[in-house]
């Protein structure tokens, strides 16, 4: 019998790249390194919420910002699934509050 030897952290990435709790807590954490994915200037007015079945919740701190986060809307996704490690969003939902 050959033991395949991980570390947690491998694991847990392992299982974040499933569907399912797993991946939610992965996209969830990214709260941490939300300056690094969307800028500082955009993580100032920004965070995230909550996360299911591929929709990503947002709330940002007014229309205007809103409406500059739904602009670049895309390039968040492509960003965020590069962090997560797999095609974890698919659309993210902005909202005030």
């Amino acid at each position: 019998m050959k033991w395949n030897h991980q570390t947690l952290g491998q694991i847990f990435e392992g299982l974040a790249r499933r569907p399912g709790l797993f991946r939610k807590l992965r996209v969830l954490d990214l709260n941490r390194d939300w300056a690094t994915i969307v800028g500082e200037s955009i993580a100032g007015h920004s965070s995230i919420v909550d996360y299911s079945d591929g929709v990503l919740i947002v709330a940002v701190n007014d229309g205007m910002w809103l409406h500059e986060l739904k602009l670049r809307e895309s390039a968040f996704i492509e960003k965020i699934n590069e962090a997560v490690g797999s095609e974890a969003v698919k659309r993210i939902r902005f909202r005030v509050g």
